[in-house]
């Protein structure tokens, strides 16, 4: 049997390549919302410019409006929403929690709350149910992400002794299916539970 240390090195290559392209895909999501800042930003110069020649309030109105979406990097916030959220204690860390968890959230005005738009998510056993079972995914991925390197101890005989008659290219493969299947369900489990702490903090925060 080929040692799995072995079927890495061997595999390291391809191992490499999927790993730029996940990198590249990740940079691609987590800077999208600094696109949306420039673009915003630029226009709401550009407005403002053309409400200088103009004279035309609309413009003004509207500039503000562009430089206020600008800065909380939001898609669906109405101007009475971000108005509230730039005007809260404190907005540097509300905007950075609310952007994380926003699918969970919606913004009330006149005080600033914030309020679960799903009502499941409204009950405490819920949202506890969803922990748990997302901690249960976690363990699993972990486990399948460093099941290659634990194998002797962590699989039965029986199990092992079917992986033996695979090819080596089989193996190489399982490995990298069982490495890539495992980190993935490790860091979506981790980040469903993180959103949702997040959202009850921020909810916590601003309960009048």
């Amino acid at each position: 049997m080929i040692a799995v240390s072995e079927l890495l090195l061997k595999y390291i290559p391809s191992m490499l390549a999927a790993l730029a392209t996940v990198v590249t895909l990740w940079k691609g999501w987590v800077y999208s919302s600094d696109r949306i800042y420039e673009q915003r930003e630029k226009s709401s110069k550009f407005i403002y410019e053309l409400y200088k020649i103009s004279g035309e309030e609309y413009l003004k109105k509207l500039s503000i409006e562009y430089g206020y979406a600008a800065i909380t990097r939001d898609n669906k916030l109405s101007f009475e929403q971000r108005n509230a959220l730039l005007t809260s204690k404190n907005p540097t860390s509300d905007i950075d929690a609310y952007r994380k968890c926003s699918h969970l959230l919606t913004i009330s005005c006149n005080p600033l709350q914030f309020e679960w738009i799903s009502k499941r998510h409204k009950f405490l056993y819920y949202r506890k149910l969803v922990m748990v079972v997302m901690t249960l995914v976690y363990t699993v991925g972990a486990y399948a992400f460093t099941l290659p390197l634990t194998y002797n101890v962590m699989v039965p005989v029986s199990v092992l002794n079917k992986v033996n008659v695979f090819t080596p290219l089989n193996k190489g493969l399982l490995t990298l299916y069982l490495i890539f299947v495992g980190g993935c369900l490790a860091l979506w489990s981790l980040n469903k539970v993180s959103k949702i702490r997040i959202a009850e903090n921020l909810r916590k925060n601003h309960i009048s």
